[in-house]
C-alpha cells in the first residue's frame, strides 16, 4: 500500500487539493448557483446500481439555501464524476469558492 493511500485511509475527513478540473467545475457551478457556497453530498444507499443522492446547499454564512431538485442532482453527479477516487460512502462537502472536496457534511 502506498503512503498516499495509507494517509487517505487513516484520515478520510481531510480536504483534497482541488485539481484544475475541480476548479473549473466550481466556477461553472458558481455561475449556475450564485447564492450557494457549499454543496453537501451523501449517497443514501450506495449498494444499489442507481443510488439516491441527498444534496444540501448552504450559503457563505452557513445557512441552508433552497435549490431545485434538478440543480442539486445535476451538480452532485458532476461532482461525483469529477472526483471518482473519493470514497462516496462518506458524506462529502464540495466548496464552490475553492473547488475543494472535504470529508465533512452538515
Amino acid at each position: 500500500m502506498t503512503s498516499a493511500l495509507r494517509e487517505r485511509l487513516q484520515n478520510p475527513g481531510r480536504v483534497e487539493v482541488p485539481s484544475p478540473r475541480a476548479s473549473a467545475l466550481a466556477k461553472r457551478l458558481s455561475s449556475m448557483l450564485p447564492q450557494v457556497a457549499e454543496l453537501h453530498i451523501r449517497l443514501q444507499d450506495g449498494r444499489t446500481s442507481w443510488p439516491h443522492l441527498d444534496v444540501r446547499a448552504s450559503g457563505a454564512d452557513g445557512q441552508a439555501m433552497r435549490i431545485s431538485r434538478t440543480q442539486a442532482h445535476v451538480a452532485a453527479r458532476w461532482i461525483i464524476r469529477c472526483h471518482p477516487s473519493a470514497d462516496w460512502a462518506l458524506a462529502r462537502t464540495f466548496d464552490l469558492r475553492t473547488g475543494s472536496l472535504g470529508g465533512g457534511a452538515a
